[in-house]
């Protein structure tokens, strides 16, 4: 699936989003994916119908804050959060720009630990920076402070959670309480985790009583939901091919 784009002189524009073309950020690989209409193309298209109006949503690995743009539309709030420090200031103003004002931008590392630091390993596209040394080369390393996953969730009744870290879901989820949180949403890494790596986060999603929700899930994005005790049964559907 391809997201509709056109440029304008000092902006890629891509589902009503703007973009700063800032070279230090958008480097050519990243212009290239946005210019295609294949940047974030498939996590933006499920959005409308995982996002709901009362949502207090939680965007980890939120990047420039494209996809969280596209949430803020449709959300109550949203809390963005992201390792890469560079990618702060930049996010800020694509949020400022594109007129949101419901989101949040935190640049911490979120796990277990409550303080500390963790390594961040920064790469050339800003997309593969992640708390993985492999299997990419990183250009440098930097120190970000650590934040305590469970008290954000409990402090900000977060219900929706959003998550693309380059490997890291096969450890977030490892003691997290997710009682309050409706669904999550987020992208598989399985050139980093393998087949292990991914059982491991089903297994985590379905010991807190979530399950693989097939309708708006794609490939490697996946949907998972809180199985309701009194679920009432969907329509069958034809799931398409892409």
């Amino acid at each position: 699936m391809q997201i509709r784009l056109k440029t304008t002189k000092n902006c890629l524009e891509a589902e009503g989003v703007l973009i700063p073309f800032d070279p230090a950020i958008i480097t050519p690989a990243i212009k290239h994916a946005i210019e295609s209409g294949y940047f974030e193309a498939e996590e933006a298209a499920q959005l409308p119908h995982i996002v709901k109006p009362e949502d207090i949503v939680l965007d980890i690995g939120a990047g420039i804050g494209f996809i969280s743009t596209l949430i803020a539309r449709r959300a109550d709030r949203v809390i963005s959060v992201e390792a890469n420090p560079d990618l702060l200031p930049y996010m800020a103003a694509l949020h400022q720009l594109n007129g949101v004002e419901n989101a949040t931008q935190l640049n911490v590392v979120l796990g277990d630990a409550e303080t500390g630091l963790t390594t961040f390993y920064q790469r050339n596209d800003f997309w593969m920076g992640s708390l993985s040394k492999g299997p990419n080369p990183y250009k440098s390393t930097i120190k970000v402070p650590n934040m305590a996953l469970n008290a954000l969730l409990k402090k900000e009744n977060v219900t929706l959670i959003v998550c693309d870290i380059e490997g890291a879901e096969t450890i977030l989820f490892r003691n997290a309480d997710l009682n309050g949180v409706d669904r999550v949403y987020l992208e598989l890494h399985d050139h980093i985790t393998g087949l292990k790596g991914v059982a491991s986060v089903f297994e985590a999603m379905a010991s807190r009583g979530f399950a693989y929700d097939p309708r708006y899930s794609s490939g490697a994005i996946v949907l998972f939901q809180r199985v309701d005790k009194n679920e009432t049964l969907r329509p069958y559907a034809r799931l398409e091919l892409t």
